[in-house]
């Protein structure tokens, strides 16, 4: 039920913010990676929402094996977290085909509601209730979403899918110290990825500094 609410919600905004405009060449496919709106994600929340914004986390919803989600689809979206220190809170924005960024419906708590694997749901709580006041370095070091999903897929992924064939695929870029608070380096991000089913699940945390890959849960 809350996958249809959030489709029927999608397909609202997008349909409206994607009225009367030109379609940009390099969306003509619709697909794109999670780094490559970052900028113009953030030039529009310095503009509506807080001049300090900085990227806090990247949420992909359903994105494909490719590490891609489509813009011409509803049933999957990158959302982009920023942060303000000025203000010490958070925004939320998707990308819309043909239109740029606009507010989400999207944020912590329909995140939440898409992980079913309990551990991974306690960690990323945690998590979220950090991302007010961290944010990711903009020179900090991380892979796009394709190089991750490849890393994931190699390490688990790949069997999960053949497994179950209902399986979706979601991922989280945050930034290192709101998943490890004891680390003193500012300027690394980590990406989370979950692999999931109707009734299993598959967690893995890829550290960009190390490259070390640490399966949090699954069943």
């Amino acid at each position: 039920m809350k996958n249809i609410f959030l489709t029927l919600t999608l397909i609202t905004v997008f349909y409206f913010a994607g009225c009367d405009k030109v379609t940009d060449p390099e969306e003509s496919l619709g697909n794109i990676t999670a780094k490559q709106k970052v900028e113009e994600v953030l030039q529009k929340a310095r503009l509506d929402f807080a001049i300090d914004s900085k990227l806090s986390a990247i949420y992909g919803w359903n994105v494909d094996e490719n590490g891609n989600v489509d813009l011409l689809k509803t049933d999957n979206a990158y959302v982009y977290v920023v942060q303000s220190n000025q203000l010490q809170e958070n925004a939320f924005y998707v990308p819309v085909f043909a239109a740029g960024p606009i507010e989400s419906p999207i944020n912590f708590t329909t995140m939440l509601s898409f992980v079913k694997d309990s551990t991974a749901g306690d960690i990323l709580d945690r998590v979220f209730g950090r991302l007010a006041t961290l944010a990711i370095d903009q020179n900090a070091n991380y892979k796009d979403s394709p190089a991750t999903i490849d890393t994931a897929l190699a390490h688990g992924g790949t069997n999960f899918i053949t497994q179950n064939t209902d399986a979706k695929i979601d991922m989280f870029l945050l930034p290192s110290k709101s998943i490890d608070t004891t680390l003193t380096v500012n300027n690394s991000a980590d990406w989370i990825v979950n692999f999931y089913s109707s009734n299993k699940s598959l967690v893995l945390w890829i550290n960009s500094n190390s490259g070390i890959v640490t399966k949090l849960s699954g069943n």
